[in-house]
């Protein structure tokens, strides 16, 4: 049958077949990690889709979790248009928070209206630091930014570990490894009562305005050019240490304000484990769309709602809170398997 098409039909058939095979595959591989810890299958995967998308409870806990995602496939979705792989969102996202902390408990004294942007410089500033580093590494003597990123990512996490136990720490937390609760003044806006705030306006903003500066802009075609063609852009002399270092700068910012938003609403304080991995999840996410700045946000909606429903489902189904990881996971490789064949058909 399919030779009696043409090509771009043959194409569709295939990608349509492709769909299907990995979504069924994915269905079977879930009905299975299911009935292995004794579930009913169908009932299980309704709640996992409702407890994510199926009502206004649901719908804002989503869009909770969809902000430091988007903010980190923003982080790593521009560099990548100039060939830059930044697997360093989770540090950049960790350096964020600890900057914005440090203005929080030790510059509460500053004014309401100063306070929120002095929070947002110093954080947009520290993740700018720890994408600088590996940006001019690379620009400047051709060290793999992966590999320097990756190793920045433990130097913030453990930087937070040792802030909340030792100098940072609340003494009157019982022990407990945290900061003193920040100020109200101290807390981003938020959309009424609920905890969506205005990082979720910023990454959607910065999806919009990055998409147009990278196809308008000098700059955007210079990235591109150094990202598709190295050996021209060397042949047209542009500046590549400063386009590198900028470029990863530039997406470091929004890992960081990732950061000043968990702190700043949804934790309320430094603490531990402020992130459940979005930077790493931010990276797989900015891969599957193929870092498309405008499809990540409905990609980052999804994968956060699947996030949710997966939570949720430790009260409803009374599964482990392993859960949601093992089922975002799947879905990853369901996805990644599905481009990957149609890679190989195009």
């Amino acid at each position: 049958m399919l030779t009696m098409l043409n090509g771009t039909a043959r194409r569709n058939v295939r990608t349509g077949l492709q769909v299907m095979a990995s979504g069924g595959a994915l269905l079977v591989v879930l009905s299975v990690l299911l009935w292995s810890v004794d579930r009913e299958i169908a009932p299980t995967l309704s709640a996992l889709l409702r407890n994510g998308f199926g009502d206004r409870l649901a719908l804002t806990e989503t869009l909770v979790r969809m902000t430091p995602l988007l903010l980190c496939a923003l982080a790593v979705a521009i560099p990548a248009k100039a060939g830059l792989f930044n697997i360093g969102a989770e540090g950049q996202l960790h350096a964020g928070a600890i900057g914005a902390s440090g203005v929080a408990l030790f510059a509460s004294f500053l004014h309401p209206v100063a306070l929120l942007p002095t929070m947002m410089l110093v954080a947009a500033l520290a993740g700018c630091l720890w994408g600088v580093i590996p940006g001019w590494l690379r620009g400047r003597w051709g060290v793999n930014e992966v590999l320097v990123g990756l190793m920045l990512n433990y130097v913030a996490i453990l930087a937070v570990q040792h802030l909340v136990h030792g100098p940072w720490k609340d003494l009157s937390a019982l022990g407990w490894p945290y900061t003193a609760r920040f100020a109200a003044s101290a807390k981003l806006p938020t959309l009424g009562a609920t905890n969506v705030h205005l990082g979720l306006a910023l990454g959607i903003a910065g999806c919009g305005l990055g998409w147009v500066l990278l196809r308008s802009t000098t700059w955007g075609v210079s990235l591109r050019v150094i990202g598709q063609a190295p050996r021209a852009a060397r042949h047209l002399e542009l500046p590549l240490v400063r386009h590198i270092a900028v470029v990863l700068a530039v997406g470091a910012i929004f890992a960081a304000l990732a950061g000043l938003g968990e702190v700043s609403v949804v934790q309320g304080r430094l603490r531990p484990g402020i992130s459940a991995g979005y930077g790493y999840s931010g990276f797989l996410i900015s891969w599957l769309v193929g870092n498309h700045l405008l499809l990540l946000i409905p990609a980052a909606f999804v994968v956060a709602g699947l996030y949710s429903g997966a939570d949720a489902l430790q009260l409803t189904a009374g599964l482990p809170s392993a859960t949601a990881d093992v089922f975002v996971g799947l879905v990853f490789v369901a996805a990644l398997w599905l481009r990957a064949g149609r890679q190989v058909t195009s």
